[in-house]
């Protein structure tokens, strides 16, 4: 049994592993019974769950899950995001945690877009943006625009500095 904790937002996938042959029968692959899914404990907001699950699924935390990755951003363009992330995350004032909570993402989503160095992708942005009250084509968009974001930049630019 696979036992995960949960928070509101966070999901998990339950899917047929990669190595089961497309052409199994339903009835082969739950011929070891059904999946089985027990809640554990409730702390809180946070569910502890117990997932049990015949060898031919594979079970992922959201967070683990491939997905179609935003990779084929240059670095300039990673950057720039990020840049435009801190800023936007000032203005809210939102930590990565907060941000994270309030866009249903782990944190480790909102850190991969802050960093400009991890694996994000369409979702994630479209959750960030949404909580920042932004479209999703202003994060590509070069940090400074407005007056506000500009004392924000000047600030960032002092903290470099020292």
């Amino acid at each position: 049994m696979l036992i995960l904790t949960r928070n509101p937002g966070q999901s998990l996938f339950i899917h047929p592993h990669p190595t089961l042959d497309p052409g199994t029968l339903v009835e082969q692959v739950f011929a070891d019974g059904p999946i089985r899914l027990q809640v554990l404990r409730v702390q809180g907001p946070q569910v502890r769950l117990g997932v049990a699950a015949p060898a031919g699924f594979c079970i992922l935390r959201e967070e683990l899950r491939p997905r179609a990755a935003v990779n084929t951003l240059s670095q300039e363009t990673r950057r720039m995001l990020a840049r435009k992330l801190k800023v936007l995350m000032l203005l809210n004032l939102h930590s990565t945690q907060s941000l994270a909570a309030a866009a249903g993402l782990a944190p480790t989503r909102v850190m991969a877009v802050e960093s400009g160095a991890g694996v994000f992708d369409l979702d994630d942005l479209e959750k960030i943006a949404w909580v920042l009250g932004v479209k999703v084509v202003e994060l590509f968009l070069s940090p400074g625009r407005t007056a506000a974001e500009r004392v924000i930049l000047r600030l960032l630019e002092g903290e470099r500095y020292k």
